[in-house]
């Protein structure tokens, strides 16, 4: 019932619709790099892992097809043991969420998971079931699942995917006690982890980047066909939020989040902008993004 509550609140407020409250996705392996002459395995287990993510309740709403988050895994497979039945791997994980008025997705989250390491035979179930581990690639998959779902809320709603990131959170603490697999601990040699991902985004400190989700994409993005001075302007006081949280923690695998999927897109927007708003983007966006410094001097032209 609260949640039938927060809902109609949110849309109240909002206008419209919370969109993408489930997945379309799709599922790729990239088995270039196993050299086995009956690869059937892999397109089996393709569709398989697709099946889940697409068939899976992972919310209690019912949502038009149109209305369904984006989302696109594609595992990139290091070697295969048939005798072992283990995986060695790695994942790119890409979710999209429509604007408001326009043909335009824009990506929410895209993500390199080093460690997608697991163990797989045919006749091994592939489901999610609340509070319980089912094994390597049930976490894996069900994490990225309402992980890309609390995203995709929070750009609708402030902070709206709390709900989500609880579920992902469980999720990895239940990995975390029962599996070896690299990815679920803190202090691993890569901050690029599941676990850094969950332990940040709920951490208090980092609350600032939430709320730039929504303002960047609600009141930015969503408003471009309006008003696009108005939008751009939403757009940097989201990244003023951004720079709070870089202010604390330069190095945070949230901001590598943030700007893996925004900096292109970032470019594009204040190409458009008014040569007065212009330096201010360039300044700011090279301050707390210095890896992309020269893609931001493209804003100029």
């Amino acid at each position: 019932m609260r949640k039938e509550i927060f809902i109609f609140i949110v849309i109240t407020l909002l206008g419209f619709s919370l969109k993408a409250q489930e997945l379309s996705c799709r599922v790729k392996i990239n088995d270039q790099q196993v050299q086995i002459t009956d690869k059937s395995i892999f397109r089996n287990l393709e569709q398989r892992l697709q099946d889940f993510m697409n068939n899976s309740r992972w919310t209690n709403e019912q949502m038009a097809n149109n209305e369904k988050l984006e989302l696109n895994i594609e595992i990139i497979i290091a070697a295969y043991d048939q005798n072992t039945y283990e995986y060695r791997a790695s994942a790119i994980i890409q979710s999209r969420r429509p604007v408001f008025g326009s043909s335009y997705n824009t990506t929410l989250f895209s993500f390199n998971d080093e460690n997608w390491d697991f163990k797989y035979q045919e006749q091994d179930r592939v489901e999610f079931q609340d509070g319980q581990y089912l094994g390597d690639l049930s976490s894996l998959l069900s994490f990225y699942a309402f992980y890309t779902l609390a995203l995709d809320f929070d750009s609708y709603a402030s902070e709206g995917g709390t709900p989500f990131y609880t579920k992902a959170f469980q999720i990895a603490n239940l990995a975390q006690q029962t599996s070896a697999r690299a990815g679920w601990k803190p202090f691993e040699k890569t901050v690029r982890t599941r676990y850094n991902l969950i332990d940040n985004i709920l951490n208090e400190r980092f609350r600032p980047l939430r709320n730039a989700y929504y303002v960047y994409h609600r009141k930015g993005m969503d408003q471009f066909t309006k008003d696009a001075f108005q939008a751009r302007k939403q757009i940097m006081i989201a990244l003023d939020q951004v720079k709070k949280v870089y202010k604390i923690s330069p190095n945070t695998v949230m901001l590598l989040v943030f700007f893996e999927a925004k900096s292109d897109e970032l470019v594009s927007i204040f190409k458009g902008a008014e040569d007065i708003e212009k330096p201010k983007a360039i300044e700011l966006l090279s301050e707390i993004n210095i890896a992309n410094i020269s893609k931001y001097e493209r804003i100029k032209s």
